[in-house]
């Protein structure tokens, strides 16, 4: 029921999100109880100037007034407390996986996702090493409302991308930054001084306003003199020592800035991105000038592939537009894979050897997905081995005949058709979970005999989970004999 607008007071029904949800399970009217006390200030954590600060939410066991069966129960008591006591087991594992505050990350309230227009997530991975994982992610319908994720991408591609930028944009301006700062500290200051002006100001009242006291009283009341007396020394002793206090704050904070100081200021701005990668700048002065220069960081992944647009929203109003290519787990993520597939497949039919292959796309912008920001010899070696084409040159023997029989394969083709490690077969060859015999006449290389029901049996044992201690199910691991004679060789 809304508590403003048109429709006060009347009912609507709206989609439950998390929120909602959780409200529903930690109130104990829904048990049929009643509380009071459950939101109360603290006094001791109120802000003055701020009417709304210093509440607190104290648990149901622990309000001032809670009165069961009350109202009519949708589920009991017992019900209620065991929900209760799950809920806090979930809420202290959540604060045990919680990103630690203060990270690394340069961009934390800043990004916003293109696609739905709400703040991403900050997340870290690896929090028990020093070198954190950084990641944005939005998954706020996902934590209302439990649909899926909306995108993410990596932390460290998307900061040192936009740090690039900023470091680019701050350069002309060094100057008139540390001008800033340097007015910013002196205005500091003054305030800190206009401080210690009220706190004498009120000292000296004080003082001023025992000594009338004890100069108004009458000889006679000789004990409210002396409590009189002993007020006005103790307001002095305080005022003498607010004074030392003065004097200490003026010598280590003097209001104007010295000429020394302005020199290590511009010598400082000088070489702003030596700042800003210096060991000694704390992640939250870097998050101060980003916020500074920055109001917005929207991103958008197109679809699952490397391509991703930012737009950056600078303070002042301009708006800035770039394109991202972040690191994917395959190839069939890159946002040119077609382009590539047949660009490579094109150099090779000219007969072109790996390392020029390598080269050319270097040349032309190609990347691979991840790990190596160039294409090599050996990149390009395992891209066309996984796809069945061969990059080097057959040996004599196999072009003088054919050597396989019926269902059988070579082992290297075997694992590219299975999509799995060339070495993973060969230990499978070694312990017997499939048929298989040395071809002499072709340089002793291993063919492996697998019909329809071996590859679907092969596939299966791919993709079963290889927990210990169990062990893989032994019809996955028997071959399938052959029908035919035929040469083998028995496990080495």
């Amino acid at each position: 029921r809304p508590h403003f607008g048109e429709n006060r007071g009347d009912l609507q029904w709206r989609r439950p999100n998390r929120v909602t949800l959780l409200n529903l399970l930690h109130h104990p009217i829904y048990a049929g109880a009643y509380r009071w006390g459950h939101r109360e200030v603290d006094p001791r954590k109120k802000v003055p100037g701020r009417p709304t600060t210093g509440r607190t939410f104290n648990a149901h066991d622990a309000c001032r007034v809670l009165i069961r069966e009350r109202f009519p129960a949708y589920i009991t008591w017992e019900e209620f407390e065991t929900n209760q006591h799950k809920l806090a087991e979930n809420s202290t594992l959540g604060k045990l996986l919680a990103a630690p505050r203060h990270g690394p990350s340069v961009l934390a309230g800043l990004v916003v996702c293109g696609r739905c227009g709400r703040h991403m997530l900050v997340g870290y991975g690896n929090t028990t090493s020093v070198a954190k994982t950084l990641r944005y992610s939005c998954q706020r319908d996902a934590i209302d409302y439990g649909a899926d994720a909306c995108q993410s991408l990596s932390g460290a591609a998307l900061e040192s991308f936009v740090v690039e930028r900023l470091l680019q944009a701050v350069s002309p301006a060094s100057l008139e930054l540390s001008l800033a700062a340097s007015e910013d500290i002196e205005r500091e200051r003054k305030q800190l001084d206009d401080h210690w002006q009220q706190r004498r100001a009120r000292s000296r009242y004080e003082v001023e306003q025992a000594r009338r006291q004890y100069a108004a009283v009458e000889p006679e009341h000789r004990l409210v003199a002396r409590e009189l007396e002993r007020r006005w020394d103790e307001s002095l002793r305080v005022d003498e020592q607010l004074q030392a206090d003065y004097a200490r704050f003026q010598r280590d904070c003097p209001t104007q800035l010295s000429p020394h100081e302005r020199r290590q200021i511009l010598a400082l701005s000088e070489d702003l991105p030596a700042l800003w990668h210096a060991a000694t700048t704390s992640p939250e002065d870097r998050q101060t000038v980003a916020r500074l220069l920055l109001e917005q960081v929207i991103v958008t992944v197109e679809g699952d592939t490397d391509r991703v647009d930012v737009e950056l929203r600078w303070a002042g109003g301009f708006v800035s537009r770039h394109t991202l290519y972040r690191p994917v787990q395959t190839y069939a993520q890159l946002s040119n894979y077609d382009e590539l597939v047949s660009r490579i497949h094109a150099l090779h039919a000219e007969h072109k050897t790996l390392s020029e292959i390598a080269e050319t796309l270097n040349a032309e912008g190609f990347h691979p997905p991840k790990r190596s920001p160039r294409f090599t010899q050996g990149i390009l070696s395992c891209f066309l081995r996984e796809r069945r084409v061969r990059s080097g040159s057959l040996p004599r023997s196999e072009t003088d005949g054919q050597h396989l029989h019926a269902n059988e394969w070579w082992l290297a083709d075997l694992a590219a058709e299975l999509s799995m490690p060339i070495a993973t077969l060969h230990r499978w060859q070694r312990v017997g979970w499939v048929t298989s015999r040395k071809v002499t006449a072709a340089a002793g290389r291993w063919a492996i005999d697998a019909d329809a029901d071996e590859l679907l049996r092969l596939r299966r044992l791919r993709d079963s989970p290889r927990g210990w201690p169990q062990p893989y199910p032994a019809e996955l691991t028997t071959p399938k004999p052959k029908t035919e004679e035929t040469e083998t060789t028995a496990p080495s």
